[in-house]
């Protein structure tokens, strides 16, 4: 189980970052550079009025309009192992909110999340993500 590598997949309001094949060390070649992105639907819809404290906090999302996370299912494939990385707490955290959508509707995909972190995603470059995400997946592998 060690030797494979992990799909991982940064999700925010505005959208989601896949990487593919991660391994589990950083000293392996194979390594993945540019993310797939994925945009979240507009979230400025004209019948929806928000304060912008709300719309920092993400309670703008519909989170029951399952388009935004039935785009990322599908650039998904069939990754054997998903980690997710989300960044907030509660409704705010779109890792939660998209585990909540695949685990109603679509349950072979969240038997292949192996697990969610959180991160401040706001600061964070992407080299400095996929260093989050790496060490918790050795991690992992040194568990199972």
């Amino acid at each position: 189980m060690s030797d494979h590598a992990v799909d991982v997949v940064v999700l925010t309001e505005r959208e989601a970052r896949i990487w593919h094949g991660l391994p589990p060390r950083a000293d392996e070649h194979a390594h993945p550079t540019e993310p797939e992105r994925v945009e979240a639907p507009d979230q400025h819809r004209p019948h929806r009025h928000v304060r912008t404290g709300q719309f920092h906090r993400g309670h703008h999302l519909d989170h029951d309009d399952p388009r935004y996370f039935e785009d990322v299912v599908a650039r998904l494939g069939d990754a054997e192992r998903l980690l997710l990385v989300g960044h907030g707490r509660g409704r705010s955290n779109m890792a939660r909110a998209f585990m909540d959508h695949v685990g109603r509707r679509h349950r072979t995909v969240a038997r292949r999340v192996i697990g969610e972190i959180e991160g401040d995603l706001s600061a964070l470059t992407e080299p400095e993500i996929l260093e989050m995400a790496r060490r918790w997946y050795a991690g992992y592998c040194q568990r199972v």
